[in-house]
């Protein structure tokens, strides 16, 4: 074990120098790369993330998300099974998407008012893209199919689900000291949340914004430095090679679905990478979705295993749905 440890420092500390080798050798395009990169977060992810972060730390810390929990729990427990306080993250994650989804959940976790399998469920299924990214800027601006904005979304978030369920479904088959979620929630079906009561303070608004601005912050780094390794990326090889777009989107996938649209092929077959793609979420989405789950000691190796196998399932949907109604 310790070998392995050890094996892979070793191997990050190696892409580490490589990367480094990469920046000397291909300066404009690090330029490049961490002037775009700096620009989508400054113009879009800073005015669009930050005051929804603030505002529903603030939510967590004087319990209106509680409230707002019991409101649709009639309805989300019965659909997802989960408890009255899971259901904050399913709506604030279905609303805005990646890393919020995560954010709100690590929080509720951190808090203790859901449970690390709970957690581990709602993180797989709540942290996927935006459903305005989806329909607008990949089936209307890149795809050009605006008829199938509707279609996309449920590929994408009908396969975060499978994916969150078969996961459950493994868990509660594979570990037998573990109640299964049917128990839980009939034992916690209809019981109200009770926290101890929270009032507004500027000491609270304070940590909040606080809070928001280190989260947003590490966003940041992230974008920047994955926008530089795709940009160098771009400058290497043909203009539009099959291979590269894929790299690319595996790597970030704004860049990499824009790549892959550019390229002179069946849109059948854009669908289907852009599915899979979008559904992964991108390493970059994977790194943003670890900076948010901060003491919450949700395992982001899990994370991935379920986001790899939702980016299949999604493959497989968006390929029926050429096969059945593209064809």
């Amino acid at each position: 074990m310790k070998q392995i440890i050890k094996y892979k420092s070793k191997l990050l500390k190696g892409f580490v120098l490589f990367f480094f080798i990469l920046m000397f050798l291909f300066p404009y395009s690090s330029y490049k790369g961490a002037s775009s990169g700096l620009m989508l977060w400054f113009l879009n992810v800073l005015p669009t993330l930050l005051p929804f972060i603030i505002v529903s730390n603030l939510m967590i810390r004087i319990n209106i998300a509680g409230k707002i929990s019991n409101i649709l729990y009639p309805v989300f427990g019965r659909l997802f099974r989960v408890s009255p306080n899971g259901c904050y993250p399913i709506l604030i994650g279905f609303l805005s998407g990646l890393p919020m989804g995560a954010k709100s959940t690590a929080d509720l976790a951190t808090e203790g008012k859901i449970d690390h399998k709970e957690a581990h469920f709602l993180l797989s299924m709540c942290n996927n893209a935006s459903p305005i990214f989806i329909m607008n800027y990949i089936a209307i601006n890149q795809l050009k199919i605006p008829r199938m904005r509707l279609a996309l979304f449920v590929i994408i978030y009908g396969s975060s689900i499978l994916s969150a369920i078969i996961y459950r479904n493994y868990l509660n088959h594979y570990n037998k000291k573990t109640q299964a979620y049917s128990d839980i929630n009939i034992a916690t079906a209809g019981v109200e949340s009770k926290y101890k009561s929270v009032r507004f303070s500027f000491d609270i608004l304070d940590k909040s914004i606080m809070n928001g601005f280190e989260v947003v912050t590490k966003i940041g780094g992230y974008i920047i430095l994955f926008s530089i390794l795709a940009q160098i990326i771009n400058e290497i090889g043909p203009s539009f090679s099959f291979y590269k777009a894929i790299l690319m989107g595996i790597l970030e996938i704004t860049t990499g679905i824009d790549q892959i649209c550019k390229i002179h092929m069946d849109s059948n077959i854009k669908i289907v990478l852009v599915s899979f793609i979008a559904s992964f979420g991108g390493l970059s989405g994977l790194a943003q979705t670890k900076s948010v789950l901060g003491e919450s000691r949700l395992s982001i190796k899990t994370y991935i295993y379920v986001k790899m196998l939702s980016a299949i399932i999604a493959m497989s949907l968006s390929f029926l749905y050429v096969f059945l109604f593209r064809t």
